[in-house]
């Protein structure tokens, strides 16, 4: 299981030095991170108190010293610093102005760091306060089905921390804005049994054009207090007794479709994790079937097909199946594998339009009154579009494959329905 890091900053004045000093440069000091072997890949998060905002990048150990350890991020660089300026801005805060000097040192910071190079923040007298999120109660991994239901819009997801004080859940929660009161459904591990809590959005956690993650606080009154308690020990013992006996890896090391034909063949049951960069999806098998999988706001063959084209992240399997709110018909896993090749490489051959995941559009609507009849896909494309969804959303949310919606978003594009936004 690839362990995670966490670096917190309560203050932006705080976040600017570091950002200057190291991450600029390709790497981190991370106080208080002890037990790390040379070379092990970790997820380091980066947790910005003061605009309540958080990013999760991989990185590699490359020194290890009584007071923490230094990290390489495996991402390069200047997108380390372009992510982190568009979330400062979002924030309403300007980042720091690039130095004269810093394009060279950017330039070779993915290749050639040398720790150093990794400037040590000065000495605390508790340095884990720098490395641990000061929550009421500390949140550990722990996946449990999860229902989000606010006044506009019901999301299915499954829990990747826990805590009594709140929960991240892998879900697309692009329609419940930070601050949105919600009510949480959380499965029992072992009984099955649901319960509701009350909470409220506190971030989201994004990724190209969608929401991959959606951060939860609870608010609930004293009465609940001792079940929700239960249920989340409960949640953590399970989670460690199924990592104790599962399997964990790199996604490279095997590629997508060998690990899920492996794992699916070799187990008569399980369920397979799997996260690439902010992104994590879930698939379970049961005596030869595909008995469900997600991804975001995808499910069943289309989530499968988009989970295949996957190349690198981590994965976690154990030999239990971990029961949704709502499941899919059963599918036998060999022909579900091959519909899926077929989708994707259908897809592949399919003309695709130029426009990146974030993209939104307008509508013309001189345009459409021209264009006569749309068929069924186009007219949902058009409907998403209009409601300000972006490409990554569209082709997620609309249940065809990946390519008849690209075939209707281009359709509508060329004839001038939808205008991309400036």
């Amino acid at each position: 299981m690839t362990r995670r890091l966490r670096i917190t900053f309560e203050r932006a004045d705080e976040f600017r030095r570091e950002l200057d000093r190291n991450i600029a440069k390709g790497g981190a000091f991370v106080p208080g991170a002890l037990d790390l072997e040379l070379r092990e890949v970790v997820d380091v998060e980066v947790v910005l108190r003061f605009c309540d905002q958080s990013l999760s990048f991989e990185a590699e150990v490359v020194s290890a010293l009584p007071s923490g350890a230094a990290v390489q991020f495996l991402r390069p660089a200047p997108e380390l610093r372009e992510e982190l300026a568009r979330l400062l801005a979002r924030a309403g805060i300007a980042a720091s102005p690039a130095r004269r000097d810093e394009p060279a040192a950017v330039s070779e910071a993915k290749t050639g760091w040398d720790f150093d190079e990794i400037e040590e923040p000065s000495a605390s007298p508790d340095p884990l306060e720098q490395v641990e999120d000061r929550r009421r109660s500390p949140r550990s991994p722990a996946r449990l089905p999860a229902r989000l239901d606010g006044s506009n819009a019901r999301v299915e997801g499954v829990t990747r921390d826990l805590s009594e004080t709140g929960a991240l859940i892998s879900a697309d929660a692009s329609e419940l804005p930070p601050g949105k009161a919600v009510r949480l459904g959380l499965r029992h591990p072992e009984t099955g049994d649901r319960l509701e809590v009350g909470g409220r959005v506190m971030r989201h956690v994004e990724t190209e054009g969608t929401v991959a993650a959606v951060s939860v606080r609870f608010e609930v009154p004293s009465s609940q207090q001792e079940e929700l308690a239960a249920l989340v020990r409960a949640a953590k013992t399970s989670h460690e007794q199924r990592a104790a006996t599962g399997i964990s890896g790199r996604i490279e090391e095997l590629g997508m479709p060998n690990l899920i034909q492996m794992l699916g063949r070799s187990s008569p049951c399980g369920t397979l994790a799997v996260r690439s960069g902010e992104e994590e999806g879930v698939l379970a098998f049961d005596a030869g079937n595909l008995r469900y999988a997600r991804l975001g706001a995808m499910r069943g063959l289309k989530a499968l097909t988009r989970l295949l084209l996957w190349t690198e992240g981590s994965f976690e399997f154990h030999a239990h199946v971990d029961a949704l709110e709502s499941e899919d018909t059963p599918l036998r896993l060999e022909a579900a594998l091959l519909e899926a090749t077929r989708r994707i490489d259908e897809a592949a051959r399919a003309p695709t339009t130029r426009f990146d995941g974030t993209t939104r559009f307008r509508v013309d609507r001189a345009a459409l009154a021209a264009a006569g009849a749309l068929g069924k896909t186009e007219e949902a494309v058009l409907d998403l579009a209009a409601a300000g969804f972006t490409v990554r959303r569209i082709l997620d949310v609309i249940p065809e494959d990946d390519a008849q919606v690209s075939a209707a978003l281009l359709a509508l594009i060329e004839r001038g329905v939808l205008l991309a936004r400036d």
